[in-house]
C-alpha cells in the first residue's frame, strides 16, 4: 500500500481543478497499489462527470463501483 503523502501528490495531479482532502486520500491508503490509479481515475472522472471540484469520503463512498 501506498503512504499518504505519495496518494496525496498523484490524487491531486491526477486532474487539472480536481483536488481530494484528507479524508479521501486517507481513504485511498486502504486501496491496494495495482488498484490506485484506476480508483483516482474513477473517481476524478465522476467528479468532472458530476461538476464536482474537492473529492471527499462521502463522494468516494456514492460513487464507490465496489458497493
Amino acid at each position: 500500500m501506498a503512504d499518504l503523502e505519495s496518494i496525496k501528490e498523484k490524487a491531486n495531479s491526477a486532474a487539472d481543478g480536481i483536488s481530494f482532502n484528507d479524508c479521501a486520500c486517507e481513504t485511498l491508503t486502504k486501496v491496494p497499489d495495482f488498484a490506485i490509479d484506476m480508483a483516482i481515475k474513477h473517481m476524478t472522472d465522476a467528479a468532472q462527470a458530476q461538476g464536482v471540484d474537492t473529492i471527499c469520503c462521502d463522494f468516494m463512498e456514492a460513487n464507490n463501483p465496489m458497493g
